[in-house]
């Protein structure tokens, strides 16, 4: 009778570990997939910038916006991390974006992967616990 109550708090402290590990995981998948769609959003800005004087907003702060004008397109400087800055060609800009949507996109998967795999590790731990709490039920009676 003690093995199987063993068995059973075991197998629920298992399950409760799952659910936090996919909680975790979904959160880091939330925040790839709002990198992803910054990307996306980026690499389709720069196909918009041909041309000469193009009129933007320049954020000023959070939520102060002025009307600008962009008149070289040829180069941006880019934060390559760790807030360092870098000046990169139109092209090799298109590159970098294109290489991080690329690794982006690889990790979703990877993390929707692990997602899909602890939730039916955790299924499977929920129906054996079920069943040693119908069989420790039972044998109460």
């Amino acid at each position: 009778m003690e093995i199987n109550e063993e068995e059973l708090s075991k197998h629920l402290l298992e399950i409760e570990y799952i659910r936090r590990e996919v909680e975790n995981y979904v959160n880091a998948l939330n925040a790839l997939q709002m990198t992803q769609e910054s990307l996306t959003r980026s690499l389709l800005g720069l196909s918009g910038l041909k041309g000469q004087n193009k009129e933007i907003m320049v954020p000023y702060s959070q939520d102060v916006f002025f009307k600008g004008t962009l008149s070289d397109t040829s180069s941006a400087l880019v934060n390559i991390g760790s807030n360092i800055f870098r000046n990169l060609s139109m092209q090799d800009l298109k590159a970098k974006l294109e290489k991080d949507l690329v690794e982006v996109e690889k990790n979703v998967e990877q993390i929707a992967e692990i997602i899909q795999k602890l939730q039916e590790e955790g299924s499977k731990l929920e129906r054996e616990a079920n069943e040693m709490y119908k069989d420790y039920n039972t044998s109460l009676k």
